[in-house]
């Protein structure tokens, strides 16, 4: 495909998906949590990343490798979304708990805190 997606990065967006879901439990999501989410962790999916443990890889490079460790941490998003909200997450709290538990992970693969 010409413009930068690829099969494999819908497929791991959609497994990164899943994982949040499940750390959902019974709470539903808003559409602009939705798209929230796919905005914040498409292009992190195949951005390599700055921090030196990563050597330059992106955590697509590292997906087989890295899988459980990913999907623990968007199940944490989840399940930190839906007790901070009142059964219906929004695109806010879904960004604000995503922020926190990236920011609380030693992981080289979280997004890049500029």
């Amino acid at each position: 495909m010409s413009n930068g997606v690829t099969p494999r990065k819908n497929a791991l967006m959609l497994q990164a998906t899943v994982a949040l879901a499940r750390g959902c439990g019974g709470a539903e999501l808003t559409e602009d949590a939705y798209a929230w989410f796919h905005s914040h962790y498409y292009e992190w999916i195949d951005t390599p990343k700055k921090n030196e443990r990563a050597n330059g890889r992106s955590p697509q490079d590292v997906w087989n490798d890295q899988w459980k460790d990913f999907a623990e941490r968007f199940g944490q998003i989840g399940k930190r979304a839906a007790v901070a909200s009142a059964g219906t997450i929004e695109a806010k709290t879904l960004a604000e708990e995503a922020l926190a538990v990236e920011n609380e992970s030693d992981c080289p693969w979280c997004p890049d805190k500029e």
